[in-house]
């Protein structure tokens, strides 16, 4: 199981680069953890943040430790268990860094990792009789150093890795190492670990799929609206209105969207010399564009021409 998330973390990374580099925008339609757009519906954002990262080095740092304390981590738990653990962690992360730095953008399985390591120490401190005691006793100053590496640093999202570490103590408290002997105990991680697949693919699917996304409007759409019509709106303060089939092309992301192109198609039906229609035009653009940029931080400038 290690070696499919260190693939899948690989999988992103090479995505990220061939399809626009580390840009805020381009880690942003890839699924970074962002709060308004979390707040929007992109719930997704959360687990899918935890696949991704800023640069060649954040991947090569995180996947070391994830090759590390994912194949100690599987081998105490199974990797049913190791999975489980693995994604939960991540997301609490994610939703503590969500609740602290709603502003921030953020990627990396660091949290995650942070849980493996909790896990492992909390199993350590739980079956202090046993080897298990001294392998988690080991992980301590790992544990303690980069928290306190990371309250010191405004680059490190430390509320993602205090998440990860405090869910994953939880779980490793909770979750016994091994497989249980115990039938329905075995037959319920079964489930669990069926089920924690199935959340993941449903994640993937609905937010990389347009046709599953509930009508959600991503980032590359309000760009291309926005641009589109500004270039409509020039064209029209310019003295040559455009065609109603180039209005009709517009792909309004949301409602206030649809209601400025129905406008532009009955100013351009109405001969496009109402002055008055047009400046209603103008003004609900520019209402909109305010909007659209006080909720997504200004993040999308990056990506206007």
């Amino acid at each position: 199981m290690v070696n499919y998330l260190i693939a899948s973390n690989i999988i992103f990374f090479l995505a990220t680069i061939f399809s626009g580099g580390f840009t805020l925008s381009n880690l942003l339609r890839w699924g970074a953890k962002f709060g308004p757009l979390i707040a929007n519906g992109e719930w997704q954002r959360l687990l899918i943040c935890i696949f991704l990262h800023g640069n060649l080095w954040h991947l090569f740092f995180n996947l070391y430790a994830l090759y590390y304390l994912g194949r100690m981590a599987e081998e105490i738990y199974g990797y049913r268990k190791f999975f489980g653990i693995y994604i939960v962690s991540g997301l609490s992360g994610s939703i503590l860094s969500y609740l602290l730095n709603y502003s921030q953008i953020g990627v990396g399985a660091s949290g995650a990792i942070f849980g493996l390591a909790g896990a492992i120490f909390a199993s350590g401190l739980k079956y202090r009789h046993t080897s298990l005691h001294q392998v988690g006793m080991n992980l301590l100053p790992f544990i303690l150093i980069n928290l306190l590496i990371g309250a010191f640093s405004p680059a490190i999202d430390n509320a993602a890795h205090l998440g990860g570490v405090l869910s994953g103590m939880l779980l490793g408290w909770i979750v016994s190492p091994g497989t249980s002997w115990i039938r329905w105990k075995r037959t319920l991680e079964e489930v669990l670990y069926w089920v924690t697949i199935a959340f993941v693919v449903f994640a993937m699917l609905t937010f990389f799929v347009p046709n599953l996304a509930s009508g959600k409007a991503s980032i590359d759409k309000i760009v291309t609206f926005h641009n589109e019509a500004q270039k409509i709106l020039l064209k029209i303060e310019l003295g040559f209105p455009p065609s109603p089939l180039e209005v009709e092309k517009l792909s309004p992301p949301d409602r206030k969207a649809r209601e400025i192109k129905e406008l532009l198609l009955t100013f351009l039906e109405e001969g496009g010399k109402n002055s008055v229609l047009q400046r209603e035009i103008e003004e609900k653009f520019l209402s909109w564009r305010e909007e659209i940029l006080d909720k997504y931080q200004g993040i999308i400038l990056e990506k206007s021409p």
